[in-house]
C-alpha cells in the first residue's frame, strides 16, 4: 500500500529527482548505489511520458558518421565531426553494455539502408564506419555489416523491392542493430532498484513549488494526485529536474525567480503500427521523408511501426494524443519512399504520441539534435545545485546518470555506504496454474497482475497493463480479460465492484484517445 504523503512532510534528503523517466529513475537508482539519500518523484506513473512514446532503438552510431551533403563537411567543420564521433561512440558502448547486462530487454534486428547516386558516400564508407565502432567498443558488438548490388538486395532482402527510384541505388547497406524491448519495464526496474537500495520513490506526486532555503537548500512542495487534500514538504541540497518536456515549467516554478533561460523545445513525433508480410519480420528500414528528416520503418514481433513525425508541439504537454492528420502523413511520407508497400489508412492497427525534449537552440527551430542527453547545471541560470539532463535518450540513460552522480560527488558526500546497482531484469516467478491474462501472450499471468499490484506501486489499470506487464504493446486485450485483470488485482489494490468497473473503463477511454486501435481488428504482436 502506499505510504500517505502526508509522512514524508518535513523529511530530508541529499537528493530529490523530480520527473520518473528513464533519466530521473536511471539518475536516482546511480545516487542510491552512491550512497546518497533520494527521493524519486512523477506526477504521472513511473515511465508514462516520452519513455514510453520512444523510437525504441538501441543504435549501435553507424548513422551518426554519415555526413549531410558530402565526406568533406566534416573536414571543414571539426566541431561537427567531433559532436557525431562523439555520438556513435557513446552510442556503440552503451549499447554493448546494455546488451551484456540486460539481453532480455533487448531485440536484435537487420536494418537496411539504401544507397544512391545523390548520396556523398559509398558502401565501403559504412562498412568502414561499422569496423570502427566495433573497435570503439573493443569488439564487445559485432555489427556484421554488408553491402549487396541492387539487384540482389531485391532479390533477397525485404523492402528493396518496394523502393521509389530504384535506378538511382547503387548499393544497399545491411546491419546488425538492436532495440529496447519494452522501454517502460527498464525504467521501472530501475525506480524499484532505487527502492532497493534505501532510495524513496513515489508515483503520482507532483510537485507544486520549488524555494530555496536559508542554508542554500531547496524545499519542494508536493501534492498527491490520487488524494489531492494529502501534501507535504520535503527538502535537499540537490534538485534533479528530469521532468523531460516539463523542465522549463518545472524551472519556471521556483518562488521568487520570474524568468529562467529556455531549455528544452517540444517535438511530437507520433508513430503507427502495421502488420506487413511475414518476410518482413526482424528487418526494418531507414529513409528520409520529403522534408529531410528520418523516417523508419521497424520491426516489433509480427508487426511494424513506421515514424516518427518531427512537429514543433505547443499544445497541452499532459494530452499528447496522435491525430489523423498525423497518421496520413506518415502513410503519406512511407508511401512515397516505398510506394510498393501500398498502406492505407486501414491498415493502422495502433498508434502513439510522444513529446521528446530536444535541447533548445534559438538559430534551431526543432532544436539541437546533437549531442544526446546533454548535462547541464543551472547554477548559471540563477538555480545552484539543481542539475538537468536536455534531449534525454533512452540508450543514454546509464552514461548520463553517472555523470549526474560524478556531478553530486563535487558537491555533497554520500553519508552512506556505496552498493551496486543491479541491472538485472526483474522475472515474476513461475506461476504455472494461474491463467493467463490474454491467450495470445500466454507467459503472463493473473497472478504476476497480483504480485506486481503488491509490490510495483501501480495505481490503475494502465499502470499494469502497459508498464508493469507488455500487454498493452503486444496485442488487443479483449475486455473479458481487461475484466479478470480488474478482478485479479482488486484485493491487493482495495477495490471494491464500482471500483472494478471504473477502472475497466478508464482503461478503455485511454486506449481509445491515445492508441487509436481498430476495435474490429483482432491482431497479434509483440
Amino acid at each position: 500500500m502506499r505510504k500517505p504523503l502526508r509522512d514524508f512532510d518535513g523529511e530530508q534528503y541529499d537528493v530529490i529527482a523530480i520527473g520518473g523517466g528513464i533519466s530521473g529513475a536511471s539518475s536516482a537508482q546511480h545516487l542510491a548505489a552512491a550512497g546518497y539519500r533520494v527521493l524519486l518523484i512523477d506526477k504521472d506513473d513511473f515511465a508514462s511520458a516520452a519513455t514510453s512514446r520512444s523510437g525504441r532503438l538501441l543504435h549501435c552510431g553507424l548513422r551518426y558518421l554519415a555526413p549531410t551533403y558530402s565526406l568533406l563537411d566534416f573536414i571543414k567543420n571539426p566541431k561537427q565531426f567531433a559532436t557525431a564521433f562523439g555520438a556513435a561512440r557513446r552510442s556503440i558502448r552503451s549499447s554493448a553494455e546494455f546488451l551484456a547486462t540486460t539481453p532480455e530487454h533487448a531485440r536484435e534486428m537487420r536494418l537496411i539502408f539504401a544507397i544512391t547516386k545523390d548520396m556523398p558516400y559509398k558502401g565501403w564508407h559504412v562498412r568502414l564506419g561499422a569496423r570502427l565502432l566495433e573497435a570503439l567498443c573493443l569488439g564487445r558488438q559485432k555489427l556484421d555489416c554488408r553491402t549487396y548490388t541492387a539487384a540482389d538486395a531485391e532479390a533477397q532482402l525485404p523492402f528493396v523491392k518496394w523502393l521509389s527510384g530504384k535506378d538511382r541505388i547503387t548499393s544497399v547497406v545491411t546491419f546488425r542493430d538492436h532495440q529496447f524491448y519494452w522501454p517502460e519495464r527498464i525504467c521501472l526496474d530501475a525506480a524499484l532498484d532505487c527502492e532497493r537500495l534505501g532510495g524513496a520513490i513515489r508515483n503520482y506526486t507532483k510537485a507544486t513549488g520549488l524555494e530555496r532555503q536559508a542554508d542554500g537548500g531547496w524545499q519542494v512542495d508536493l501534492q498527491d494526485m490520487l488524494a489531492p487534500e494529502q501534501i507535504a514538504s520535503v527538502s535537499a541540497p540537490v534538485i534533479l529536474n528530469m521532468a523531460g518536456p516539463w523542465i522549463d515549467k518545472l524551472n519556471g516554478m521556483v518562488h521568487g525567480k520570474r524568468e529562467t533561460a529556455r531549455k528544452v523545445v517540444a517535438i511530437k513525433g507520433v508513430h503507427v503500427l502495421v502488420k506487413l508480410p511475414k518476410e518482413c519480420r526482424g528487418h526494418g528500414i531507414m529513409g528520409t521523408n520529403r522534408h529531410k528528416e528520418a523516417i523508419t520503418c521497424m520491426p516489433w514481433g509480427d508487426l511494424h511501426y513506421v515514424g516518427p513525425t518531427e512537429t514543433v508541439y505547443d499544445g497541452d504537454l499532459d494530452d499528447v494524443r496522435p491525430l489523423e492528420e498525423d497518421i496520413a502523413f506518415l502513410i503519406d511520407e512511407i508511401n512515397h519512399l516505398m510506394p510498393g508497400i501500398a498502406l492505407k489508412r486501414k491498415d493502422v492497427l495502433q498508434s502513439w504520441a510522444g513529446i521528446r525534449p530536444i535541447s533548445y537552440d534559438a538559430a534551431l527551430p526543432k532544436g539541437r539534435r546533437m549531442p544526446f542527453s546533454v548535462f547541464q547545471d543551472l547554477g548559471s541560470d540563477g538555480l545552484p545545485n539543481i542539475l538537468t539532463v536536455t534531449w534525454a535518450a533512452i540508450m543514454f540513460h546509464r552514461s548520463a546518470a553517472r555523470e549526474v552522480v560524478a556531478s553530486v560527488r563535487s558537491r555533497l558526500k554520500p553519508p552512506g555506504p556505496e552498493q551496486a546497482p543491479s541491472y538485472a531484469a526483474r522475472h515474476f516467478p513461475e506461476n504455472q496454474n494461474s491463467p493467463p491474462v490474454v491467450l495470445h501472450n500466454p507467459e503472463v499471468k493473473l497472478a504476476d497482475l497480483r504480485q506486481s499490484a503488491e509490490q510495483e506501486h501501480p495505481a490503475g489499470l494502465v499502470d499494469l497493463l502497459y508498464r508493469r506487464t507488455k500487454l498493452g504493446w503486444t496485442g488487443s486485450i479483449p475486455a473479458e480479460a481487461v475484466e479478470a485483470a480488474a478482478k485479479a488485482v482488486a484485493g491487493p489494490l482495495g477495490w471494491d465492484e464500482q471500483r472494478q468497473k471504473t477502472e475497466i473503463a478508464t482503461f478503455q477511454a485511454y486506449v481509445d484517445a491515445y492508441h487509436q486501435p481498430d476495435a474490429k481488428r483482432d491482431w497479434h504482436g509483440g
